[in-house]
């Protein structure tokens, strides 16, 4: 049985990225109703602000000078105040917390459902790399709710440490990746890898 390579796994973890990305769009479209390319927009948009600034009076009126100023600056002759602006997006940090939620819930999904039909991510499948028991036989179904409960928590900690540390949502993806895939560098398994007693194997 062969561990794989470092790089192997960043790739596979680029691909599996991916692919999370690609379901997440679809089915923020689908839970989203009314207007979801508008809302997935709004999310997009957020991901760089501080996460109690998302839906604050200051943040409401430092868009309304951006937005006014492009109105003026394009012939534009309508300007948006504070007021008829709050109330389309006092609802903007609903909107952040439900994607937030979404891309949590398709990431559990995704590794769950892939882990207990291929025994690996769709990524790592693509490498001809296989999850096993460190013990070399093959991951059973005890083994993939447990790798992906130890995901959820780890998902839930980001989401924690986002609130609390005030932090945006780029930050915490970072942060997040760097809690999970750290011991990758050094000892070419994730966390989930380690707290599940599972290894990432080439496929025999």
């Amino acid at each position: 049985m062969e561990i794989v390579s470092l790089g192997q796994r960043l790739i596979s973890t680029i691909i599996d990225k991916i692919m999370i990305a690609i379901f997440f769009v679809i089915i923020a479209f689908i839970f989203c109703a009314g207007a979801p390319g508008a809302e997935l927009g709004h999310f997009v948009s957020q991901l760089g602000i501080e996460y109690k600034k998302i839906e604050s009076e200051k943040t409401i009126h430092e868009r309304n000078i951006e937005v006014n100023e492009w109105l003026k600056e394009n012939g534009f002759s309508h300007r948006m105040s504070d007021d008829q602006d709050y109330e389309h997006y006092k609802t903007m940090k609903n909107v952040y917390d439900k994607h937030v939620w979404i891309f949590v819930v398709v990431n559990l999904i995704y590794y769950l459902f892939c882990e207990l039909i291929f025994k690996a991510s769709l990524g790592k499948k693509a490498l001809k790399c296989r999850i096993r028991k460190v013990n070399g036989n093959d991951i059973d179904i005890r083994d993939v709710f447990t790798r992906t409960g130890i995901l959820g928590a780890l998902l839930l900690l980001a989401v924690a440490l986002q609130i609390t540390m005030n932090l945006n949502g780029y930050i915490t993806s970072i942060l997040f990746f760097a809690i999970l895939d750290f011991t990758v560098f050094t000892k070419q398994h994730s966390l989930v890898d380690k707290y599940s007693d599972t290894i990432v194997s080439k496929l025999c």
